[in-house]
């Protein structure tokens, strides 16, 4: 069974916010953390994974959750895990050759990852540093009545049968049997909310509540309150260059056809 963190006992008395996928936008999570309020003493921080890749400041997020926070593992945290398991991307700040042949370059772009490799050898900040704070995220956290995982869950497994792939992967957003979620409501992210909903906003739904706005498209960073479920968001600062590249392609894909997302 796939590591369940459950901090219920430590949410008692706090306001509880779960942040949707941040991706390596540092100042704008700051600016969503200002914006409700965040005290270290008052409230407790979560977010649904994928703290790095494709932003500016990837290694800023992971330090201040390593510190302050807590965090699923999403699908680019589990692709850094896999594609380290060999060995490390650099060590004395020196990047490895051997890592480099095995990996190719191509793919390493596509993902942001190239980015975020630099942005850390750049701040020289140890690889078995940061890789292994990736390494202890769990891939769900419990909160009360709420299930926060990244992707979300098999509908066909129950709860003890979801396997690391489907929590951090999967792409599912129909009806999920109370067996499959432990009986909870899931807060997800992974999937942009555009998909599924007016391009903006974040999507509700009787078992989930789906908060990437599309932070990695410039679009927004959101945050959604346990305890009030209420959704409070910062617009990216390139939205409004952003919006129209995506309201086209979520035109073109209405007319041929939905392609694979990567997100």
């Amino acid at each position: 069974m796939v590591r369940v963190l459950d901090l219920t006992e430590k949410a008692e008395g706090k306001s509880v916010w779960v942040f949707g996928d941040i991706h390596g936008e540092f100042d704008l999570f700051c600016a969503l953390l200002d914006k409700i309020g965040f005290q270290k003493e008052t409230h407790l921080i979560v977010s649904v994974g994928d703290l790095v890749d494709r932003g500016p400041n990837s290694p800023a997020v992971v330090d201040w959750f390593s510190k302050n926070g807590y965090a699923v593992r999403g699908n680019h945290e589990e692709m850094w895990l896999e594609t380290t398991a060999v060995s490390l991307p650099y060590t004395n700040n020196e990047l490895q050759e051997v890592w480099t042949r095995r990996h190719h370059g191509a793919w390493l772009v596509a993902n942001g990852m190239t980015s975020t490799l630099a942005q850390f050898m750049d701040q020289r900040v140890p690889a078995e540093q940061w890789l292994s704070y990736l390494a202890t995220m769990p891939y769900t956290i419990v909160i009360g009545d709420w299930l926060i995982v990244h992707a979300g869950v098999h509908p066909a497994r129950a709860f003890e049968e979801q396997s690391a792939q489907d929590l951090t992967w999967i792409k599912y957003d129909g009806p999920i049997p109370p067996a499959a979620r432990m009986g909870k409501r899931l807060v997800r992210g992974h999937i942009e909310t555009f998909h599924l909903g007016a391009l903006g906003e974040a999507v509700t739904r009787d078992h989930s509540v789906w908060i990437d706005i599309g932070t990695a498209n410039q679009i927004a960073l959101a945050a959604f309150c346990l305890n009030t479920e209420e959704v409070v968001m910062v617009d990216h600062p390139n939205r409004a260059v952003a919006e129209p590249r995506i309201r086209n392609f979520l035109n073109h894909t209405e007319r041929n056809g939905s392609p694979e997302r990567t997100d």
